[in-house]
């Protein structure tokens, strides 16, 4: 099990949450989702695929390739010993839960008639600068991007899965991919958690409010592109309509 290396999480995670949720809240894609609007709920799936399917990929080529050397030099050999070893567990079992994750996406979109390997949008930029920010080589920029990403799915998720028009719009009455963001069984710390003890642990810095700063830019980037993609997907569906 993986053992945190800092006892006390260096951001207010509330203060996250809200700023999260505001951007989640004030997307008109989004609030159409909500209210059951099946082309918006389309549009969510079909266009933020290409960022779910590689952002598992980010986390499987990063496993087994964290970098060593400062680690030892912060924390001395015995300590990273112990420490890489679950590191590198922590962040198989979030490759592993992401791939499955992403199936669930896939799932979601086969109820409503979707086929994602035929039904796509045109290449988004905004997509695909969530997609090159998610590969950064930088452990700081990588882990708080985990991180952000796992505060953006949450919150969607809580919004969403209690929107009983959106999810009225399942045959199954239920969105799988939310309702796996939402259940929180994990044995020991969450992965929202974990990214951010890693981000923390590279950090070079000790003090923690440099540390929390990087962080909260870091995060605050990912959601500020996510909340990007969110108006171009809703702008492609708004051209989309008018062309049919």
């Amino acid at each position: 099990m993986y053992a945190l290396l800092f006892a006390e999480p260096v951001l207010d995670r509330d203060v996250v949450r809200v700023g999260t949720r505001e951007g989640i809240f004030s997307s008109p894609l989004i609030r159409a989702c909500a209210h059951g609007d099946r082309e918006a709920i389309r549009a969510l799936l079909i266009g933020f695929w290409p960022f779910v399917q590689a952002f598992e990929r980010a986390i499987d080529q990063r496993v087994g390739h964290l970098p060593l050397r400062p680690l030892v030099e912060r924390f001395g050999q015995s300590r990273v010993k112990t420490f890489f070893s679950e590191a590198r567990d922590a962040v198989r079992e979030m490759k592993e839960e992401e791939g499955s994750h992403a199936l669930l996406w896939v799932a979601g979109a086969k109820e409503l008639g979707i086929d994602l390997n035929t039904d796509h949008y045109p290449q988004l930029s905004s997509i695909e600068n969530l997609i090159q920010a998610s590969t950064s080589e930088d452990p700081v920029e990588f882990f708080s991007w985990l991180a952000g990403v796992e505060y953006l799915a949450e919150e969607l998720s809580a919004y969403l899965c209690h929107a009983p028009a959106f999810t009225r719009a399942f045959p199954s009455g239920r969105w799988i991919w939310g309702e796996a963001h939402n259940a929180h069984d994990h044995h020991g710390p969450s992965h929202l958690e974990i990214d951010e003890d890693l981000a923390r642990a590279y950090h070079p810095s000790n003090d923690p409010e440099i540390v929390g700063a990087t962080m909260t830019a870091n995060i605050r980037r990912c959601i500020q592109l996510f909340d990007r993609a969110a108006t171009q997907i809703q702008d492609t569906l708004a051209q989309s309509e008018k062309v049919s």
